[in-house]
C-alpha cells in the first residue's frame, strides 16, 4: 500500500507540476498575443503614417513639377520679348539710317541755301532718331542682363546682343 500511496502523491506533485507549466504557458502565449496585437496596431500606424508622406511627396513632386513648367513658359516669354526688343530696335536703326542718306541725297541735290539747309536738318534728326535707337538698343541689352537666371547668363547675353548692335550702330555712331 505504501507503493500506492507514494504513486499517488507522486503522480498528484506531477499533475500539480503540470497544472502550474500549463498555467505559466497560457501566460506567455497571452503575453505574446499582447504584444503582436500591440506591433500590429504599431505597423498599422506607420503604415498611414508613410501613406501620408508619400501622398505629401506626391503632391509636392507636382507642385514642384508645375511651377518649373510655369517659370519654363515665362522665361520662353522673355526671351521672346527680348528677341523682338532686338529686331525692333534694329528695323529702327535701319528705317533712321535710309532717312539719313535719303535727307543726304536731297541735300547734295539741293539748289539753293534753304532747300539744302533743311535737307541737312532731316538729315541730323534722321542721325539722331538712329543714334536714339542704337541707345535704346544698348540700354535693352544691358537691361535683359538683370532679367536673366545667373549673372554669368544675363552678362553673356548682354555681350551678344551688344555685339550684334554695334554692327548696326557702328556707322551711326561714329565708332
Amino acid at each position: 500500500m505504501r507503493k500506492w500511496i507514494i504513486a499517488t502523491v507522486v503522480l498528484a506533485v506531477a499533475v500539480v507540476g503540470l497544472g502550474a507549466y500549463t498555467i505559466s504557458l497560457r501566460s506567455d502565449v497571452e503575453d505574446k498575443d499582447a504584444q503582436i496585437a500591440a506591433q500590429q496596431q504599431q505597423l498599422t500606424e506607420q503604415q498611414g503614417v508613410a501613406d501620408d508622406v508619400q501622398d505629401a511627396a506626391a503632391g509636392l513632386a507636382e507642385d514642384a513639377q508645375q511651377a518649373l513648367g510655369q517659370l519654363g513658359q515665362q522665361l520662353d516669354e522673355i526671351q521672346s520679348q527680348a528677341t523682338a526688343t532686338q529686331e525692333e530696335t534694329q528695323a529702327a536703326i535701319e528705317s533712321a539710317e535710309q532717312a539719313a542718306a535719303e535727307a543726304e541725297a536731297r541735300a547734295a541735290g539741293a539748289q539753293d541755301d534753304v532747300e539744302e539747309a533743311n535737307a541737312r536738318a532731316d538729315e541730323a534728326a534722321a542721325q539722331a532718331d538712329a543714334a536714339t535707337a542704337c541707345a535704346r538698343g544698348y540700354l535693352s541689352a544691358i537691361g535683359g542682363a538683370f532679367d536673366a537666371a545667373s549673372v554669368e547668363e544675363g552678362v553673356t547675353q548682354a555681350m551678344t546682343d551688344i555685339e550684334a548692335l554695334n554692327a548696326s550702330c557702328s556707322k551711326t555712331l561714329g565708332s
